[in-house]
């Protein structure tokens, strides 16, 4: 096993329409953006990250990064339905149903309202604008 130096692991998003992802994941959401990197296309390709350079939003949720990727001719949006891969964020927050009335009247359109679960008290879902889940989650 490898040494973390750092408690959590950071995602990174490819996006389809970045200007529409950060709107989201900034203004919808809330998240603070903390850095903006541009990626050179020696690192870029050199270490398979993509085929050229690329711009780097790096947006804090806790002590996750969410790292937005605006490049040149992005791949067209994924499939939205079940598939292999990375399939949901999950953020662990306070108060599920004004969490997700407050997002609603941002706009930010939810899958169902919320349930219950087996290890929570609420359960709820929205997608980006790349149809990546964003499961929100109550424990108590």
């Amino acid at each position: 096993m490898f040494s973390l130096q750092k408690p959590v692991v950071d995602i990174a998003i490819v996006c389809s329409d970045f200007e529409k992802s950060l709107d989201f994941y900034h203004n919808l959401l809330g998240l603070e953006i903390v850095q903006e990197v541009e990626i050179p296309a020696t690192c870029a390709s050199g270490a398979q990250l993509a085929p050229r350079e690329f711009r780097q939003v790096r947006l804090r949720a806790g002590e996750t990064l969410i790292k937005l990727m605006e490049i040149e001719s992005p791949p067209e949006q994924g499939s939205t339905q079940f598939r292999a891969g990375v399939r949901w964020l999950t953020f662990i927050i306070d108060d599920v149903p004004g969490t997700k009335a407050a997002l609603e009247a941002k706009g930010v359109e939810f899958l169902s309202d919320p349930v219950a679960a087996p290890d929570a008290r609420y359960i709820v879902c929205a997608t980006d604008p790349d149809g990546l889940l964003l499961e929100f989650v109550q424990i108590d």
